[in-house]
């Protein structure tokens, strides 16, 4: 429940009802009524969860569901409107293509949508992920995924992350969270990989590995809609140098950087290298976006 604290808690009674609740919240959101994302249902067996799968397209396809088997906890992320699909699934179409335009086959690597992974005590379906064509087994995990939500759930976006980080057991490299704030027109992007933790621990023989890898936010990036900006005018003749247009964008942490040896696991031969979306890539990324769910 980290990260939910605001989320009521539903007791399960059966997929009627749990799909008259996603419906309802789902209309709430869309209507812009609500800025809740999530719904938690407790009493969610294993049994009952293989179920609810068997039953996803009445329930809604627009779902992602993570599931604890310790607490048979249910925890259905609602993405019903058209902003939250189109940010995850533009950024990895523009992954594709950056790693298309270095010379590598259209299939070099493998998109995974929503599948669900399982941890040691829990399974979840990403928004978005990748795997390269050298995981060939239908259980491997992604190298990237993508994890979208409204700025109110970022709090449960990053510990998503974490989620991804450990329980693939270092099987996924990079989680990329992204979080919309519409009324300001603002898109955060947030980087997490596995990193040593902080601190010089000694080795010990109580704890032979005093430096674990740990979850951590690597880059964080920010685009927000200028909203004194004004389009360009044809220049007049003036005796003094006008000032330039206001640009639409203010970007800051960039660039976005996945490095290619942790998607394709592989070291790049040029002309292949790190993709790499500058400011100007996600100035444009972000027009693009408010254009399509203005």
């Amino acid at each position: 429940m980290e990260g939910l604290k605001d989320v009521p808690i539903h007791q399960y009674v059966g997929i009627p009802n749990l799909r008259w609740c996603v419906r309802a919240q789902s209309t709430e959101l869309q209507a812009g009524r609500s800025n809740q994302q999530y719904l938690v249902f407790h009493g969610v067996t294993e049994y009952h969860l293989d179920k609810i799968d068997h039953e996803r397209a009445s329930i809604g396809k627009h779902t992602r569901m993570s599931h604890d088997t310790d607490d048979d906890l249910l925890v259905i992320k609602l993405m019903p409107a058209a902003e939250h699909e189109i940010a995850h699934i533009t950024l990895g179409m523009d992954l594709v293509l950056a790693l298309i335009g270095m010379g590598l086959p259209r299939r070099c690597i493998c998109p995974l949508g929503g599948t669900k992974f399982h941890g040691r005590n829990s399974s979840k379906e990403a928004d978005s992920a990748f795997k390269p064509s050298s995981r060939t087994q239908k259980t491997d995990w992604p190298t990237i995924v993508f994890e979208l939500g409204l700025s109110e759930s970022l709090p449960r976006l990053r510990l998503d992350a974490h989620w991804w980080l450990t329980n693939s057991r270092g099987d996924v490299n990079i989680v990329v969270v992204i979080s919309i704030t519409p009324a300001v027109k603002r898109l955060r992007f947030e980087k997490w990989c596995l990193r040593p933790a902080p601190g010089n621990i000694p080795v010990t023989r109580a704890n032979p590995n005093p430096n674990p890898l740990v979850p951590t936010r690597v880059q964080e990036i920010t685009v927000i809609q200028n909203p004194t900006a004004q389009p360009s005018t044809v220049a007049q003749p003036s005796a003094t140098i006008q000032p330039g247009p206001t640009p639409p964008y203010t970007v800051t942490g960039a660039p976005l950087t996945l490095e290619f040896q942790d998607i394709l696991l592989r070291a790049p031969v040029p002309p292949e290298g790190n993709v790499t979306f500058t400011m100007a890539d996600l100035s444009q990324f972000a027009d693009d976006f408010w254009k399509c769910v203005n």
